[in-house]
Order: C-alpha cells, then sequence, then structure tokens
C-alpha cells in the first residue's frame, strides 16, 4: 500500500527515526501517548494496533507510562529494574510509555483515557496485534516484567497475507540451543529487556520457509502480565523518498 506525503508526515509525527538515512529504522516508542490512553489507529496508516483479552468482555491495547510510581502495577515502573538488558545500560533503563493489554476498561470521563491502566494478569493475558501497512522484513521491540520459566508460555507470532508463517518463542531468548539465544536476556519481575530485531532470512534459517517473503502482522501473545515498548521496523522505501529531509531533520538516533 503506498504511503502519500500528508500520511506518511502524519505517522512519523509521532515515531522515532534512526539515522543514517540508508539504514532508517522506525521506532514506535509511544511516546505521543498519555498514561491510560486507548490504542487504536494512532499511528496509522503505517501502523495499527489491537488487543484481545479472552479474559474479559472488552479487548483493550492502552499505553502505560513506566516512569511512574504509585501506579496500579509496581512491576512496570522504572527505573530501576530488577534486572534484563535495559537495566545494564543507564542511557536506555527509562522507557516511559509503553503498551500493555488493560485488564480493567474503567473511563469515566468517556475520553479514551483509562482512569488507572493496569496490565492484564491472567495467564495467559491475551494477544497484542501489529498491522503494518507495508510487507517488512524485520521486527524488534522491548519487553518488561516478563516471568516465568519458560517466560508463560509467550511468544511471537508473524503473519503474511493472512496466514501464519512463523512462531518464535520467548524461550528461545534464553536458550543456549536456539538461533534466537541472547545471552543478555534475563527475564523476571519487573525486569527489561531489548529483543534484537528478528529478521525474516533469521526466520527462514530456523526453519521457517514461508517467512521469505517477510511479513504484515505480528502478534505478541502475552503469557502473562508484560508491557511492550520500541516496535522496531525498516523504514519503508516510500517514506524514506516522499520524506527523506524531514526525517534527518526530526529523527534521533537510536542509542546503543
Amino acid at each position: 500500500m503506498a504511503l502519500n506525503r500528508t500520511a506518511a508526515l502524519a505517522a512519523l509525527a509521532a515515531i522515532a527515526v534512526v539515522a543514517p538515512l540508508a539504514s532508517a529504522e522506525i521506532i514506535f516508542d509511544f511516546e505521543s501517548l498519555v498514561h491510560g490512553e486507548i490504542v487504536t489507529n494512532q499511528f496509522a496508516p503505517m501502523l495499527t494496533i489491537s488487543a484481545i483479552n479472552p479474559n474479559r468482555g472488552f479487548n483493550i491495547a492502552a499505553a502505560f507510562d513506566t516512569s511512574l510510581m504509585g501506579t496500579a502495577d509496581p512491576d512496570l515502573e522504572g527505573p530501576p529494574w530488577a534486572g534484563g538488558n535495559l537495566a545494564l545500560s543507564p542511557t536506555e533503563t527509562q522507557l516511559g510509555r509503553a503498551l500493555i493489554i488493560a485488564e480493567n476498561d474503567l473511563d469515566a470521563n468517556f475520553d479514551g483515557i483509562l482512569d488507572d491502566p493496569d496490565d492484564e494478569g491472567s495467564r495467559p493475558a491475551g494477544q497484542l496485534i501489529f498491522d503494518f501497512s507495508q510487507t517488512i522484513d524485520t521486527f524488534g521491540f522491548d519487553v518488561i516484567d516478563i516471568e516465568g520459566s519458560v517466560q508463560e508460555f509467550s511468544r511471537l507470532e508473524f503473519f503474511f497475507d493472512g496466514t501464519s508463517v512463523a512462531t518464535v518463542g520467548f524461550d528461545q531468548f534464553t536458550s543456549v540451543a536456539s538461533s534466537f539465544f541472547d545471552a543478555t536476556i534475563v527475564f523476571g519481575n519487573n525486569t527489561a529487556n531489548r529483543v534484537t530485531p528478528i529478521t525474516a532470512a533469521a526466520l527462514v534459517a530456523a526453519g521457517f520457509v514461508d517467512a521469505e517473503g517477510g511479513f504484515d502482522r505480528v502478534i505478541i501473545h502475552a503469557g502473562g502480565s508484560s508491557a511492550y515498548d520500541n516496535i522496531t521496523i525498516p523504514a519503508p522505501s516510500g517514506v524514506l523518498a516522499l520524506a527523506g529531509g524531514w526525517l534527518m531533520l526530526t529523527g534521533r538516533r537510536r542509542r546503543a
């Protein structure tokens, strides 16, 4: 789906972009949202976000400000973090707003902002669904407060044109036998981790041959209480062509 200039600039106004332009990434850091804001099409047309919560009578993806103290879920508050690879780098520990699957739908003012946002604590918690307007070949993210010996069976599922093409369990990030192993990732209560972007090529190398052409939807199957931030994808070529100079002026570099 082609992006026109107006749509491209509108979408990019809410996200962060990394230079240099030749290898730019789009990072959806959700800092344009407020604590409790219900998330739907704020990042359209590039990205549409939705949720499925099998434990409630509603399906809400919402923003949670991790920098606040005294929230409904202290496990999502930081820094400091109890562990994880983002706890090792002072420049990365402040994550700000992240995405949750909402456990309640209380919005007394009917303003689209939950009064006391909390992440779903049931197991499984549900799904966060990321639909992209163009096919992409890379997906990265940060995750907060994943617990359990097998990460509560949380997993990523990649789709192309409505068909599931690959699945990667969060346990593979901590298993030395997995091609997705990352020795820096430590899961647990109140931890914060950055998952190295997963590429279509890596999925193919792991045996998911149907992922060769990329994917246009990613579902995070959340096994329990958790939050997600800094969704990272390649910058679509159409966006670069239309707004390249603007990106260089307004983007920020991703910190190592």
